[in-house]
């Protein structure tokens, strides 16, 4: 899927996917989306006359405790969708799992 066209109405129905994440030595590892939700941009002046092209949202994923991965830019795949180059960032640890997020703008 071209992450461009990405809305939080399309991710909603990907909730409990299974992606294979691919790492950086070639491995992989299983990332489940948990949850994809609207986001809260802060609140600062905008720069220029800016027409966001959809409202923003985050998708949440669950990885495994370790390794917790740095953020970066991943490609996730799935059966039936893949998300090449999504940037995620580790946001949480507990002992189901890290919590990872990617926002969309």
């Amino acid at each position: 899927m071209d992450l461009k066209d990405m809305t939080l109405e399309v991710a909603q129905p990907l909730l409990n996917t299974k992606f294979q994440v691919t790492l950086e030595d070639g491995g992989s590892l299983e990332m489940t989306l948990i949850d994809a939700a609207p986001f809260d941009m802060p609140k600062r002046p905008a720069r220029g006359t800016r027409i966001p092209k959809r409202p923003p949202f985050a998708l949440y994923f669950l990885g495994p405790a370790e390794p917790v991965l740095p953020q970066r830019m991943y490609d996730f795949r799935s059966t039936d969708v893949d998300f090449l180059s999504l940037f995620v960032v580790p946001v949480g640890r507990d002992e189901e799992g890290t919590e990872y997020e990617a926002v969309f703008a």
